[in-house]
């Protein structure tokens, strides 16, 4: 059931893209990971793991905004379909992930002393994690700088709920607390 949830999400990407272009964007990944019998018990443990990945990020955006003219600001609001794979590992083991999103997106551009452009976002994204192909779901808040070659440099940060099979009953909850850093281009 998650394995067909996640195809239909990447089907319906595809055709998202047919007015955009595709942004690529690597980042190194950090995870505070804590489990319980519920979320709620896993909010609130102080058993925390922490892990480190990487993640890569396909979305399908708009252009940037034109840079205004001098002393002018100017502002979008836009949805990006995105897809990511990555990995979360620690000294023990690693944990492979997959999944598609929505991001939607305000995009700014300035010309005051220097010409600007900079895009705030919120992410909810779908992801099949681990060996076992647990489902999760992911909320993230973000921001990037595009600088005039269409390279950017972002961070996100957020969180991921996770029900985990294969495990014991309490520590069948997992919430992780994510932050990437990342660079991209188009």
């Amino acid at each position: 059931m998650r394995t067909l949830a996640i195809v239909a999400l990447l089907c319906a990407a595809a055709p998202a893209s047919a007015d955009r272009s595709a942004a690529i964007s690597i980042g190194l990944l950090g995870d505070a990971r804590a489990t319980g019998d519920s979320f709620s018990a896993a909010g609130s443990s102080h058993d925390i793991s922490l892990l480190g990945g990487m993640e890569g990020i396909v979305s399908f955006e708009h252009a940037p905004l034109a840079i205004p003219a001098p002393g002018e600001i100017s502002a979008d609001l836009r949805l990006s379909p995105e897809l990511l794979a990555g990995f979360v590992a620690d000294d023990v083991h690693a944990e492979g992930m997959v999944g598609a999103g929505l991001r939607g997106e305000l995009a700014l551009a300035a010309n005051r002393r220097a010409a600007m452009r900079t895009t705030m976002y919120v992410a909810a994204r779908g992801v099949v994690i681990g060996g076992h192909h647990d489902g999760a779901a992911q909320i993230m808040v973000g921001e990037y700088l595009t600088f005039a070659t269409g390279n950017r440099f972002g961070w996100e940060g957020g969180a991921m709920l996770r029900p985990r099979s294969g495990v014991s009953d309490d520590r069948a909850r997992e919430l992780d607390t994510l932050v990437n850093i990342y660079f991209g281009w188009r």
